[in-house]
């Protein structure tokens, strides 16, 4: 059975200036071996907060999730202690179910909109493999090796092409 993911723990100091998104710091200890002393690290992580429903100050729980975007790599997960207004009067944090299988109807319907668009399209978009060889085809059928992606051989190969 696969371990959970880490969580931590963190403040959020950042919120409302980013949609859905805030920023947490959490802290951990760092030993020094030099002064042979402990010390506060701190490190911030942009975290994904689909319902908007957190507050500067609140101590929240985040896990590592799928990449939301370039800096986004965390969802809250659970609210330890609001600061400000009550649970009651904020949206709810969902859960990681509620959040996979949202995204999974998501990529559903992306697919489906996909295919629809490639039937209404037809064969004859420049996609199907009725307009000919594809460029690895032919660079196959020169050469006789795998495909090679580069400026020159791009190049030698349009020069093998007008030759013939």
């Amino acid at each position: 059975m696969p371990s959970p993911p880490q969580t931590l723990c963190g403040t959020v100091i950042s919120a409302g200036k980013m949609m859905k998104t805030v920023k947490v710091r959490t802290t951990k200890q760092v030993y020094n071996s030099f002064l042979r002393k402990h010390f506060t690290a701190h490190q911030s992580h942009l975290v994904s907060d689909p319902n908007s429903s957190l507050r500067e100050g609140d101590v929240v729980r985040i896990a590592p999730g799928w990449r939301a975007s370039k800096h986004i790599r965390h969802v809250v997960t659970e609210i330890v202690a609001p600061w400000g207004p009550a649970l009651e009067e904020r949206p709810p944090v969902p859960s990681m179910a509620a959040l996979a299988e949202e995204r999974r109807a998501k990529h559903e319907a992306k697919r489906e909109r996909s295919l629809a668009a490639r039937q209404r399209a037809g064969p004859s978009d420049g996609h199907g493999s009725d307009e000919g060889p594809t460029l690895k085809e032919r660079h196959t059928d020169v050469i006789g090796g795998p495909e090679v992606v580069g400026g020159e051989e791009r190049v030698v190969l349009e020069k093998e092409m007008e030759v013939r």
